[in-house]
This record gives structure tokens, sequence and C-alpha cells, in this order.
């Protein structure tokens, strides 16, 4: 009897053992995503949705998230699993993706954009599977949207202003941006649907979704950006659009000569450029801050033109102005840009909150019109060039004229 006791004893707890476990017991199991491409819905206003798609891998036993906009790809290398949450650090910017893990196959959550405050809030939810950017295109599609556009934002406030529409078509797929004169709105891309054209972008830092229709005259549409501005717009072909001279529109005020100024570098050192480093050289001031995008691209150029430059005689200085609350996060943020960029050249902080701003710090300028805007100094010290703004290789010819204008001078001042 004792024996056959046993015998029962063993068989239950076998049984219990081959039974489903309990919730409590499967704290130790990870939900898993399926790998592959997938495609994340923002909701920036009740019916109006900001999509983009992206590929999640796994490498190593982390996941690794490439963002796709147009031609630009953004590589996430930050993503955290605790339980059946996914937190994800965008690359330079301050925000991140809060997400729960609903299947192996579907996300949700929110997007916290800490430039805009801790309480700047942007439901999303994702979907595994490869598709177009937009979801229900009509089968038939406006073959117009290629071109060059006149663009006026805001043609019935107190202060339009204009910008040029570069797009590119290839059958219902639309791709481009606009470029403004402080700029430009980076890489878009999207589709066509009937008569409607649809384009949005996502980087980390802007949130951006333009929605237009064809009309006799050309477009009309409306902008939004994240869940803060709404812009309606007017655009139509116009091969010879023009904007403003970039170089013209910030300038040293009568009566000053020299560009100077006296700022740390990290190691809490004052940098001017009357340092030994900069005697005798051809210097390039990027006024400009970490949270900018445009100043991204400007600072992934100006890192290859400083490394082709550098030992012929070019130095570049970044005087970074942050929106921060401690300047020791100021310099984190710049730190995080230069690793991520791969950039050599010298950064000082400028400023590290809102509060800090770039004129009031250089008073010989008119105004700072724009983030980014560079000055381009000579040997003598004389002052070459100032351009306001940066547009970028989502510009397409703008962006070679401008590298090819940068290299010609740079080649110029270094000869002298």
């Amino acid at each position: 009897m004792k024996l056959t006791f046993l015998n029962s004893s063993i068989l239950l707890l076998f049984l219990a053992a081959c039974e489903n476990p309990k919730p409590s017991e499967n704290l130790n199991i990870l939900p898993v995503v399926k790998t592959g491409m997938w495609r994340m819905e923002m909701e920036l206003v009740k019916g109006k949705v900001l999509p983009f798609e992206f590929d999640l891998k796994e490498e190593n036993g982390n996941l690794r998230m490439q963002i796709f906009n147009a031609k630009e790809v953004i590589v996430v290398d930050e993503i955290q699993q605790q339980k059946d949450s996914l937190f994800i650090q965008l690359p330079i910017f301050e925000s991140a993706f809060k997400l729960r893990i609903e299947t192996d196959s579907s996300l949700s959550g929110i997007w916290y954009n800490y430039y805009q405050g801790s309480d700047y809030q942007i439901p999303v939810k994702a979907a595994f599977g490869k598709g177009s950017r937009f979801s229900n295109l009509a089968t038939n599609y406006s073959k117009y949207f290629s071109g060059k556009y006149e663009v006026t934002f805001g043609p019935s406030s107190d202060s339009p202003s204009n910008a040029i529409g570069l797009f590119e078509q290839e059958a219902n797929v639309v791709t481009g941006t606009f470029a403004t004169e402080t700029g430009d709105y980076r890489h878009l891309a999207g589709n066509a649907t009937g008569k409607k054209l649809l384009l949005s972008t996502f980087d980390g830092s802007h949130a951006f979704l333009f929605e237009a229709e064809k009309s006799d005259t050309g477009l009309v549409g409306t902008f939004y950006s994240g869940t803060h501005w709404k812009e309606d717009f007017i655009a139509q072909k116009n091969d010879s659009a023009t904007l403003r001279n970039p170089n013209d529109l910030t300038f040293m005020k009568e009566g000053h000569r020299d560009f100077s100024f006296k700022f740390p570098n990290a190691n809490g050192d004052s940098v001017s450029l009357d340092d030994d480093q900069f005697k005798n050289k051809v210097v390039i001031v990027q006024i400009m801050g970490s949270w900018c995008p445009n100043c991204l691209d400007e600072t992934e150029y100006f890192s290859t033109l400083y490394d082709k430059y550098n030992a012929q005689g070019l130095e570049v200085i970044a005087l970074a102005f942050e929106r921060t609350k401690t300047e020791e996060k100021a310099y984190k943020n710049v730190a995080r840009l230069q690793e991520k960029t791969g950039a050599n050249y010298t950064f000082l902080l400028g400023g590290s909150t809102k509060e800090d701003k770039a004129a009031e710090k250089l008073p010989m300028l008119n105004h700072i019109m724009s983030y980014p805007t560079s000055i381009f100094i000579g040997k003598d010290k004389s002052i070459r060039r100032i351009h306001t703004g940066f547009y970028g290789p989502s510009t397409g010819e703008f962006y070679t004229t401008f590298v090819k204008e940068t290299e010609d001078l740079v080649e110029e001042m270094i000869a002298e």
C-alpha cells in the first residue's frame, strides 16, 4: 500500500507539470514580435494618420529597427524589452516610443517628443507586413505630381511664407520635399491616390503629414506637424520658381567688422577664434542645435568636408544652442550628435536652454533667422559668406549646388 501511494503521487506531479503553467509562472517568458517589415500609424488628430515603414531585426539577441523615409534610412539600436513592453529611444533626438506587444504582429502605444514638453504624446499602432506607405489607396491615380512647384504656406494668413515643392513620381509612389528660405522638410514619401497626393515623414523629431488635391491651377492642401500645428498651402507648377538667396539673408551689422565669440567646450575650456588652433586657418562657424534635423544634415556634410580639407587648413566650429534644462544634458546631447555623425571638428556650447538666444550671444549679426546658419571666415578673419539654413540631400539639385559652391569657396580661401 505504501508503494502504491508513492507512485500515485509521482503520477499526479507529472500530470501537473504537463499542464499549461499559470500566468504567474510565465513572468520570465518574454513575448516575441515578428522580424521583418512593419507599418506604423501615428494619430495626429481625429481622422488624420501619419504612416511610415520600418524594418525590425534581431541581432545577437537584441532588436534593431530601420525607419524608412524615401531614400533616408534611420538606424535605431536603443531598444529595450521589459515583459510585454518595448522602449525605443530614437537616435540623436530626445524622443521615444513606449509600445505594448499586443501580439507578435501588432504593437500599440505612445510616441513622446520631449522637445515639445513631457506631456506631448501621440498615440501609435503598428502592424506587421509590407504594403504601400498609405493604406486604402484608390486603384486609379493622377500622374500629375512630378515636377517643381511654387508653394505658399498659409496663403490666407497674416504672414504667408514661400517654398518650392520638389517631387518625383513613379507609378503611384511619390517622393520629394519642400525647400523653404530656412531649410527643407527633409525626406517625404507617400502615394498618389485618385486626384490626391499624400506625403509623410518621421525622423524622431519631425512628424509631418501633407495632404493635397489636384486643382485647376495646381495643388490645394494641408500640412500637419505632430498634434500642435496645422497650415493650409497652395502650389502650382513652375520650373522657374525661386526663393531669396540664402547668402543674402543674414549679415554683419553696420559698425561690426569681426565675428567673435568665446564659448566653453565639453571640458569647460573657453574657446575663441583667437586661439592658436584657428590662426591662419579657414574657419566655418556653424550655428546649430542637436535638436534640429536640418542641422543634423549639415553636420553630416560638414563632417565629410572637414575630413577632406582639414589637413589643408580648414577648421569647423559648431556653436550649439540646445533646448535642455541643464548644461550637463546639453553636453550629452551634443556628444550624442558627434558620435552618431562621426563629426571630428570642434563643438562648443552656446546655450543650454530655449532662453539662451543665439542672436543675443552673437550681437554682431542682424539676426539668426534659421538653425543652422553658417559663417565662412578667411585666413585674415574676413567674412566671406554667411549662409542661412541648409538644403539637405532630399532637395536634389539644391543640395548638389550647395556642395559645389561650398567646396569651391573653401578651396579658394585655402589657396589664398
